[in-house]
């Protein structure tokens, strides 16, 4: 979360010292993220730990809850097999459980890794792009190793389109007399609205296409954006934020790195994993779902969770800069793909 919310800092340090037997002395709020209210956690011995807490209360907390458990076992897996050890590692309680309770909130706790996100850095020096290209097709390849489950596979769908679809009908019931923030969103989007309409129509088709390629699924994290990749003084990269992990293409990780550099990255990439078969249909694909579930996203959270002008000033201008802006460039995608695919030899 960006803002933090009213919570009860006296008794979190005293769930932080019953669940998990740390000294802690101090809580340091970290405005990062959409979902999750984030602390450093400061203990008396100099130790340091990253705490989560996953509030119901934000409408996008409520599935990634749903996916906790199995998250934390994933990654726990990843982890202890040796298999992607670039994370955070979960600290666990004392009685042995990978999360704890506080108020009847999920609460996590990792390692403190002492790096920077990505955010700000763009376009990312060759080095971090070589290292982000390994370490996504280190990801992948464990995928024949994890020997447990995976419930969430990808199938194409696109469950944000009835929040979409909502928000916009929310929005033409705005009055002239809304706080500032709504009204100002409601004339930003509505004058959109057919474009927005086209856009997942067209969304709807690449899903098709998607699933008659069925390609095949490899696990993925889903949100290797530049705020959940951390990079140490010492250049080791970090990925943290695991709540999307699922099979699914390997198009899904590798997209959201599009932009300068790419083939620096995708050239590591296909070294390091073997030579994949990429399609430029699913760069499309999940460049245009990405763009519109955001936008739902951000209408959602301006029309259901804001509570400040400040929270409502932050959710349209991100809506402003990582959506609408984006909009232009979706058209050509495939194309911009493909072409990347071809500069780097694999087949297109």
């Amino acid at each position: 979360m960006k803002f933090e919310p009213v919570l009860d800092r006296p008794a979190l340090i005293a769930t932080l010292h019953r669940e998990y037997g740390f000294p802690v002395t101090s809580l340091t709020f970290v405005p990062e993220g959409m979902v999750g209210c984030h602390y450093i956690a400061g203990c008396e011995d100099g130790g340091r730990y990253f705490a989560t807490v996953l509030m119901e209360s934000n409408h996008m907390a409520s599935a990634q809850i749903e996916r906790l458990d199995f998250t934390l076992a994933m990654m726990s897996r990843l982890y202890e097999r040796g298999l992607f050890t670039a994370q955070p590692a979960i600290q666990c309680t004392l009685d042995g459980r990978r999360k704890a309770d506080f108020q009847g909130m999920p609460f996590v706790v990792y390692e403190y890794v002492d790096g920077r996100n990505l955010g700000g850095t763009w376009p990312y020096p060759s080095e971090v792009l070589v290292g982000l290209g390994r370490l996504t097709a280190q990801l992948h390849r464990a995928t024949a190793s994890i020997e447990i489950p995976v419930p969430y596979v990808e199938q194409f769908h696109l469950p944000f389109e009835f929040y979409l679809l909502q928000a916009l009908a929310d929005l033409e019931q705005v009055p002239d007399d809304a706080r500032p923030g709504l009204v100002e969103l409601r004339d930003l989007v509505l004058p959109l609205r057919g474009t927005l309409l086209a856009l997942l129509s067209r969304l709807h088709e690449l899903a098709e296409t998607a699933r008659a390629l069925n390609p095949p699924r490899v696990l993925v994290h889903t949100d290797m954006t530049p705020l959940n990749l951390l990079r140490t003084p010492r250049g080791e990269l970090y990925v943290v934020d695991w709540e999307g992990v699922m099979l699914a293409p390997a198009e899904h990780d590798l997209f959201l790195f599009a932009g300068e550099g790419f083939s620096t990255l995708l050239s590591a990439y296909a070294q390091a994993a073997g030579v994949p078969r990429l399609y430029p249909e699913l760069f499309e694909y999940y460049l245009y779902r990405r763009n519109l579930e955001d936008v739902a996203g951000f209408l959602v959270s301006v029309l259901h969770d804001s509570a400040t002008a400040e929270e409502d000033r932050y959710q349209i201008d991100l809506l402003k800069e990582d959506c609408l802006t984006g909009w232009p460039s979706l058209a050509t995608s495939r194309d911009w793909a493909r072409e990347q695919l071809r500069a780097v030899g694999l087949p297109a």
